[in-house]
Protein backbone atom coordinates (compact mmCIF):
# COMPACT_ATOMS: atom_id res chain seq x y z
CA UNK A 1 0.00 0.00 0.00
CA UNK A 2 1.50 3.21 -1.20
CA UNK A 3 1.52 6.49 1.30
CA UNK A 4 -1.09 8.32 0.17
CA UNK A 5 -3.34 4.74 0.13
CA UNK A 6 -2.52 5.03 3.83
CA UNK A 7 -3.25 8.11 4.84
CA UNK A 8 -6.52 8.05 3.38
CA UNK A 9 -7.03 4.91 4.91
CA UNK A 10 -5.89 6.23 8.32
CA UNK A 11 -8.17 9.63 7.84
CA UNK A 12 -11.29 7.31 6.99
CA UNK A 13 -10.97 5.37 10.15
CA UNK A 14 -9.80 7.69 12.19
CA UNK A 15 -13.39 9.33 11.83
CA UNK A 16 -15.17 6.03 12.06
CA UNK A 17 -13.02 5.32 15.31
CA UNK A 18 -14.00 8.88 16.69
CA UNK A 19 -17.92 8.17 15.44
CA UNK A 20 -17.59 4.60 17.30
CA UNK A 21 -16.32 6.23 20.43
CA UNK A 22 -19.67 8.78 20.41
CA UNK A 23 -21.77 5.97 20.35
CA UNK A 24 -25.37 5.84 22.32
CA UNK A 25 -24.40 5.24 25.83
CA UNK A 26 -25.03 1.87 27.23
CA UNK A 27 -24.21 0.41 23.48
CA UNK A 28 -21.07 -2.07 23.48
CA UNK A 29 -18.11 -1.71 20.93
CA UNK A 30 -19.07 -5.03 19.47
CA UNK A 31 -22.61 -3.98 19.15
CA UNK A 32 -22.05 -1.16 17.28
CA UNK A 33 -19.07 -2.61 14.96
CA UNK A 34 -21.64 -5.45 14.28
CA UNK A 35 -24.22 -2.65 13.49
CA UNK A 36 -22.04 -0.87 11.32
CA UNK A 37 -20.83 -4.51 9.68
CA UNK A 38 -17.04 -3.73 10.78
CA UNK A 39 -15.62 -6.83 12.12
CA UNK A 40 -13.59 -6.85 15.52
CA UNK A 41 -10.11 -7.32 13.98
CA UNK A 42 -10.14 -4.67 11.48
CA UNK A 43 -11.40 -2.22 13.62
CA UNK A 44 -8.98 -2.96 16.43
CA UNK A 45 -6.03 -2.95 13.92
CA UNK A 46 -6.59 0.58 12.83
CA UNK A 47 -7.30 1.57 16.45
CA UNK A 48 -4.00 0.95 17.11
CA UNK A 49 -2.46 2.62 13.71
CA UNK A 50 -4.74 5.44 14.49
CA UNK A 51 -3.41 5.83 18.10
CA UNK A 52 0.23 5.63 16.94
CA UNK A 53 -0.17 8.22 14.51
CA UNK A 54 -1.44 10.36 17.22
CA UNK A 55 1.34 9.70 19.56
CA UNK A 56 3.61 10.00 16.93
CA UNK A 57 2.32 13.56 15.81
CA UNK A 58 1.69 14.83 19.52
CA UNK A 59 5.84 13.53 19.80
CA UNK A 60 6.79 16.02 17.22
CA UNK A 61 4.66 18.95 18.73
CA UNK A 62 6.35 18.14 22.71
CA UNK A 63 9.45 20.37 23.15
CA UNK A 64 12.46 18.38 24.89
CA UNK A 65 12.25 17.88 28.58
CA UNK A 66 14.60 19.56 30.07
CA UNK A 67 17.38 17.26 32.71
CA UNK A 68 17.49 18.94 35.70
CA UNK A 69 21.11 18.57 37.30
CA UNK A 70 21.30 16.90 40.75
CA UNK A 71 23.83 18.20 43.09
CA UNK A 72 26.96 16.30 43.87
CA UNK A 73 26.87 13.62 46.75
CA UNK A 74 28.22 15.00 49.86
CA UNK A 75 29.90 13.10 51.97
CA UNK A 76 28.44 13.70 55.90
CA UNK A 77 30.25 12.76 58.91
CA UNK A 78 28.39 11.33 61.83
CA UNK A 79 29.89 11.48 65.16
CA UNK A 80 30.02 8.50 67.06
CA UNK A 81 28.42 8.94 70.35
CA UNK A 82 28.43 6.21 73.32
CA UNK A 83 30.50 3.51 71.20
CA UNK A 84 30.79 0.45 72.97
CA UNK A 85 34.33 -1.44 72.36
CA UNK A 86 33.69 -4.31 69.75
CA UNK A 87 33.24 -6.83 71.79
CA UNK A 88 30.81 -5.63 73.77
CA UNK A 89 29.06 -4.26 69.83
CA UNK A 90 26.21 -6.91 68.80
CA UNK A 91 25.72 -6.21 64.87
CA UNK A 92 21.30 -5.24 64.74
CA UNK A 93 21.40 -4.07 61.69
CA UNK A 94 23.34 -4.19 58.44
CA UNK A 95 22.04 -2.09 55.37
CA UNK A 96 23.63 -2.79 51.87
CA UNK A 97 23.51 -0.52 48.73
CA UNK A 98 25.60 -0.69 45.35
CA UNK A 99 28.00 1.58 46.36
CA UNK A 100 28.25 1.13 50.95
CA UNK A 101 27.84 -1.09 53.79
CA UNK A 102 26.41 0.79 57.14
CA UNK A 103 25.82 -2.30 59.94
CA UNK A 104 24.32 -0.65 63.29
CA UNK A 105 25.24 -1.72 66.81
CA UNK A 106 22.83 -3.03 68.64
CA UNK A 107 23.86 -0.63 71.30
CA UNK A 108 23.53 2.73 69.16
CA UNK A 109 22.51 5.70 71.14
CA UNK A 110 18.75 7.09 70.25
CA UNK A 111 20.42 10.07 68.71
CA UNK A 112 23.40 8.30 66.92
CA UNK A 113 20.26 6.63 65.18
CA UNK A 114 18.13 9.53 64.13
CA UNK A 115 21.27 11.20 62.99
CA UNK A 116 21.74 8.05 60.76
CA UNK A 117 18.62 7.89 59.69
CA UNK A 118 18.28 11.23 58.40
CA UNK A 119 21.79 11.18 56.56
CA UNK A 120 20.99 7.86 54.92
CA UNK A 121 17.20 9.50 53.83
CA UNK A 122 19.28 12.31 51.84
CA UNK A 123 21.79 10.21 50.52
CA UNK A 124 18.85 8.12 48.49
Amino acid sequence: MDQTTHEVRLANWTETIKECQSRPKGQTTKQWLEEHGISDKQYYYWLRKVRKNAFAEMSQNLPAPKVKQLPAPALVEIPAENVLPEAESIPAVTIRTKKSTITISSAVSEALMVKLVKAVSHAL
